[in-house]
């Protein structure tokens, strides 16, 4: 109060028009929204990885799915899973913790738990799964394609014969 004003009027607190708005939420501060409008996942997605994982439940899957996509975004073999970025999922905090669990018991994920904060996740994908699926999706014409007559060089049968080496 100043000294020349001796009354109190408590209309000088009402709020005008902006501050009513303000006051309602309309300009929200704190965490900004995520500026992607639609989920989305990179590709390629290691079908075989995700049937291991359908095995251990919905919400194992969903988890999977959701770290499949985080790996897209994040562009990098190993990645901070929060428990913000799977609310996104609607997967809730306890859920998220015993399907990592689930996933690391599988081989499907490593985990490294830093204490009281989010767990650094790296997915793991056989190089021998996909090699398989590879061999196991090709017909067998092509595979007796790839089988050459034989010649004087013993390593050309090997070769010929072995569909993992580059010809």
């Amino acid at each position: 109060m100043s000294p020349n004003n001796t009354t109190w009027d408590p209309s000088c607190l009402r709020l005008d028009h902006e501050g009513v708005k303000r006051s309602q939420g309309a300009t929200r501060r704190g965490r900004r929204a995520s500026p992607v409008q639609g989920k989305f996942i990179k590709g390629p997605v290691d079908v075989v990885w995700l049937l291991q994982a359908r095995r251990l439940g919905v919400t194992a899957l969903l988890v999977g799915l959701a770290l499949w996509h985080i790996k897209g975004l994040r562009k990098t073999e190993t990645f901070i899973v929060s428990n913000v970025m799977l609310q996104e999922w609607d997967i809730q905090p306890d859920a998220k913790r015993r399907a990592l669990r689930a996933l690391e018991r599988a081989g499907l994920i490593r985990v490294e738990r830093r204490g009281k904060c989010s767990p650094s996740v790296a997915l793991i994908v056989r190089a021998s799964d996909r090699e398989h699926d590879a061999v196991s999706n090709r017909t067998s014409s092509q595979l007796n394609a790839d089988v050459r007559p034989h010649s004087e060089d013993p390593l050309s049968i090997v070769t010929a014969a072995c569909p993992y080496t580059t010809h």
